[in-house]
């Protein structure tokens, strides 16, 4: 029974462990630059989104106190406009420039009448 129950628990563990998404702020990123490893990094589109060919777009995501320059190529998510909170998924180059592989839109909330500031 101790084993049974022992294997219980991993499996909820590690079921659980991975379902947390951990993320920067812009800030974070800036302060601490991670450029040897990929992160994700949370902040609102600003008004300068720019698309370059057909699948390239550049944006600059701000928190409350920093930006950065995003590009990313691929599909964006459909509610990709100014003034959403998104989630980018890349690596910090050394020019400064994060360069995505993945965007991630955070779905607005009913709830809130905040946007996303941290």
């Amino acid at each position: 029974m101790l084993v049974v129950a022992a294997c219980v628990g991993y499996l909820i563990y590690s079921a659980s462990g991975g379902s947390s998404e951990y993320y920067l702020t812009v800030s974070e990123l800036r302060a601490h630059p991670a450029y040897d490893q990929d992160v994700r990094v949370a902040g609102v589109v600003q008004t300068d989104v720019n698309y370059f060919f057909l699948d390239t777009a550049a944006s600059t995501e701000k928190d409350s106190t920093a930006t950065i320059l995003v590009v990313y190529s691929g599909p964006l998510p459909d509610i990709f406009k100014p003034g959403i909170t998104v989630v980018a998924e890349g690596r910090l180059g050394a020019d400064g420039i994060f360069h995505a592989r993945n965007i991630l839109a955070k779905c607005p909330s009913r709830f809130s009448t905040t946007p996303y500031t941290q």
